[in-house]
């Protein structure tokens, strides 16, 4: 009896084995590709609302999922920490070119799709992807069709964007600067006097002197012009207690916010290591957010003394 015991669950297990490894009809893979790509669709939908919840919601939340962009690692850590990727694009394009699947048994599924795609930023320059390949491993957990692997690669070109707003002159809106301003800072006793003033055809000179206490602890003086080719300013500054000069390149984004980098990334803003965002909250005031890799943002409020 026993041994007829033994005998029957080692049946049990062979035919458990052989279904489990028994091929999907064509039936069954077509409705496992619906649900996979009724995912993937949403995921290409969030990143062109700009929605990153939409996003990262089918990433698997693992140590054991992984994102590959163009030859990067990232753990799904890493991916939330990508939050505000979306803050600098004023909106992007994806456009499926062709797609494909591969689903080796129930629970699988590898998905891979090329695009064209096209990024549109607030600062008037795109991001062009005409040759883009991504391949999403999804694994059913739960009931749920998760992403457990994710590789981006992609060659991509600098253009400009083709429905930029022509209603922003870049000269005319720069006058707003011309003034004397305090620039105000969470230690009161520290504070900046700026003086900026129309120099030539367009451009822009001034200086300003960085006090604490009252006491002038240095000063520097700039100047900028007008780039037609690039529309933007190109300027420099410098410093009594740096003899290091500062290149850099200005332009407003909309009729009151204006961006400023190092000249060197004029081509490519969104690569910029450090970055000032100028926002006009009335004529007589404007707040400047300064952001740089790896340090903290800091903010300050400028008003207008004459």
């Amino acid at each position: 009896m026993k041994t007829k015991l033994i005998f029957l669950v080692l049946l049990i297990v062979c035919f458990s084995c052989g279904t489990s490894n028994k091929p999907l009809s064509d039936a069954q893979k077509e409705k496992i590709q619906g649900e996979v790509k009724e995912v993937a669709n949403k995921f290409i939908k969030g990143c062109e609302e700009l929605n990153f919840d939409m996003v990262i919601e089918p990433l698997f939340d693992s140590p054991d999922f992984i994102y590959i962009g163009n030859g990067r690692t990232f753990s799904y850590k890493d991916v939330l920490g990508m939050n505000h990727v979306f803050d600098a694009i004023l909106n992007q394009k994806i456009t499926i070119m062709d797609e494909k699947y591969a689903v080796p048994d129930e629970s699988t599924v590898i998905y891979t799709v090329n695009v064209k795609s096209i990024v549109n930023y607030k600062d008037g320059h795109s991001i062009l992807a005409d040759l883009e390949l991504l391949q999403f491993i999804f694994k059913k957990i739960d009931g749920k069709w998760k992403v457990i692997n994710y590789v981006d690669s992609y060659v991509e070109q600098t253009v400009k964007y083709k429905e930029s707003s022509k209603e922003l002159n870049q000269v005319e809106l720069m006058k707003q600067v011309i003034g004397t301003w305090k620039g105000e800072f969470t230690n009161k006793d520290s504070f900046i006097i700026a003086e900026i003033k129309p120099f030539g055809n367009g451009g822009m000179e001034g200086n300003q002197k960085w006090f604490f206490k009252d006491k002038i602890l240095f000063e520097q003086k700039f100047v900028s012009g007008y780039d037609k080719k690039s529309d933007k300013f190109i300027g420099s500054m410098v410093s009594n207690n740096n003899p290091e000069i500062f290149i850099f390149a200005l332009w407003f984004t909309s009729k009151n916010i204006y961006e400023r980098i190092p000249f060197e990334f004029i081509a490519n803003p969104e690569q910029a290591n450090s970055k000032g965002i100028y926002e006009f909250k009335s004529p007589d005031m404007f707040e400047v957010t300064f952001s740089a890799k790896d340090k903290p943002d800091r903010t300050y409020t400028w008003v207008r003394v004459k």
